[in-house]
């Protein structure tokens, strides 16, 4: 079964499974994620920063990681997924 290539953040197709050089591993992968992500929910009041709306579920990069943005607090937002989602159409 050969893996299929799919298209990344950065712009560019990466094959399933293979990392990204410019971006590098997904967030949830990375250790202490989890407790960053939590920090930032808490932090904004569990309030999208997009809609103004309650219940922010995700954590959001104000500039992404692909354009060289970077993980720290003053970079992340909380989002709703919706939203989270959306913005990358617009």
């Amino acid at each position: 079964m050969s893996r299929l290539p799919r298209s990344c953040s950065c712009g560019r197709l990466h094959y399933e499974g293979e990392r990204c050089p410019l971006i590098g591993p997904p967030l949830s992968k990375m250790p202490g994620w989890w407790a960053t992500r939590k920090r930032i929910l808490k932090r904004d009041g569990y309030r999208c920063w997009l809609c103004g709306g309650r219940g922010a579920d995700t954590v959001d990069h104000v500039v992404a990681r692909a354009n060289g943005g970077t993980d720290d607090d003053s970079n992340l937002r909380a989002a709703h997924k919706r939203c989270n989602d959306q913005k990358g159409t617009k």
